[in-house]
């Protein structure tokens, strides 16, 4: 019988956006034992790829003014209502009803428009091996993307060794490294707050 795994919840399922326009198609990412799990699903399919540690080259964030376009848009929109709600007389229970009305849309769009506030700045996130660079839609913002990376991190030193300074130097000059220095494994925490996918290995 094949050993089942059990994956621990990086990010949760968002919708990929392809020149701007959201897809149907979501994808999350989940921390296996020795990989990264890439899930994308579209409702009625779900497609997998696995990026081991080991094969992982770079995991890059490209900060984005996506926060702050949909700011713009949502500021104007709030405006206005609150605008139609102040044009809008009180002479009867129809204008009154429409003057709350207004106010409710006016309010819900500033409450987004607050909480995209709060949640930081939008980001990019690619995963790079030697064969594929990967868009990783649910990495969209850099406070969230740089704590999933702070708990990557160590997990692909251990797969993958560490280099020296000299080495790094020698790198970038396109030489090839003298030596790398293993690091102590380190096994990721798998907790059981959310309930992950469980795969046939």
């Amino acid at each position: 019988m094949a050993e089942l795994i059990r994956y621990q919840r990086l990010t949760r399922a968002r919708n990929k956006q392809l020149l701007g326009v959201v897809s149907s198609t979501r994808s999350s990412l989940w921390l296996g034992p020795d990989h990264i799990l890439y899930v994308e699903s579209n409702g009625y399919a779900e497609s997998y790829k696995r990026f081991y540690f080991r094969d992982i080259q770079s995991l890059t964030l490209r900060a984005t003014k996506h926060r702050l376009i949909w700011n713009c848009i949502l500021a104007p929109i709030s405006l206005l209502f609150y605008s139609l709600s102040f044009a809008t007389g009180t002479g009867t229970d129809m204008e009154l009803g429409l003057v709350i009305t207004m106010c409710t849309l006016g309010t819900l769009v500033l409450v987004i428009s607050l909480i995209n506030t709060f949640l930081g700045t939008g980001c990019v996130g690619e995963i790079r091996t030697a064969v594929q660079t990967e868009t990783l839609p649910s990495l969209c913002r850099i406070r969230q993307a740089r704590r999933i990376l702070a708990q990557i991190r160590p997990l692909i030193a251990a797969a993958q060794g560490q280099l020296s300074s000299s080495d790094v130097a020698a790198a970038l000059r396109g030489e090839e490294p003298t030596s790398v220095q293993p690091t102590p494994s380190v096994q990721p925490q798998i907790t059981e707050q959310d309930l992950p996918p469980t795969l046939n290995s």
